[in-house]
């Protein structure tokens, strides 16, 4: 996701940077990425594949970017082209950024174009409505066709539902799910994030319907507290 900061004094003299698209970017394109040590490094990097990407926290985008070579100081590092302009912010280190089954370290950025259509919303507000999602305090994993709890949070609304670590998820409100992108998309069609919700599980031998109440995960996000 995004979050913005803003400078307790004026920057005088310092210019925001373009924002770029990745609309058109190709897999081999040379691209650069900066970190926030006292060097300033900026390295060189290659986008190698540009696809969905499903986490295990209950999170999930569309048009994810993996570079390779990976950097070591990737969690919200800018990656520009070769104009300068910012493509994506730094999220993760990964082992297949070319994709499953073909093993090559990398990173995985969030493209900027999913900022613009919701920066003036977070400027405003601090968030956007996209981000008023249900969160069930699940950590689930995608194994051969089916979603699977690895963990369950504590006191969060699954624990309280009674859904187990090992219970498979078989449905979301009567559609059936296989990956954690159905999962989420599913879960997330909801005009109130904090509505009931419908998992058909297989827990142990029995397949079970558990409702449960999903909470706004805006409301669970923790918020400074001021300067």
């Amino acid at each position: 996701g995004f979050g913005l900061i803003k400078p307790l004094v004026n920057l005088r003299g310092v210019a925001a940077v373009p924002l770029g698209s990745t609309r058109d970017l190709q897999p081999g394109e040379a691209l650069m990425t900066a970190t926030g040590g006292d060097d300033g490094d900026v390295s060189m990097t290659q986008l190698v594949s540009k696809r969905a990407f499903s986490g295990y926290w209950e999170y999930h985008i569309d048009s994810a970017l993996f570079t390779s070579p990976p950097i070591g100081n990737h969690s919200g590092a800018p990656l520009f082209n070769q104009r300068g302009e910012l493509l994506g912010i730094g999220s993760l280190f990964v082992v297949d950024a070319m994709g499953e089954n073909r093993r090559l370290p990398g990173n995985m950025f969030v493209p900027v174009d999913l900022l613009k259509p919701i920066l003036a919303e977070m400027q405003q507000s601090g968030s956007s409505k996209s981000s008023h999602r249900p969160w069930l305090g699940l950590t689930s994993s995608e194994q051969g066709g089916r979603v699977q709890l690895l963990r369950v949070n504590r006191d969060g609304p699954a624990q309280a539902a009674g859904l187990q670590p090992g219970d498979v998820v078989l449905a979301v409100d009567g559609t059936t799910v296989a990956t954690l992108e159905s999962f989420y998309k599913k879960l997330w069609d909801r005009t109130e994030p904090d509505g009931e919700v419908r998992l058909t599980v297989l827990q142990g031998a029995e397949i079970k319907t558990i409702s449960l109440k999903g909470v706004d995960r805006m409301t669970t996000m923790q918020k400074p507290g001021g300067i």
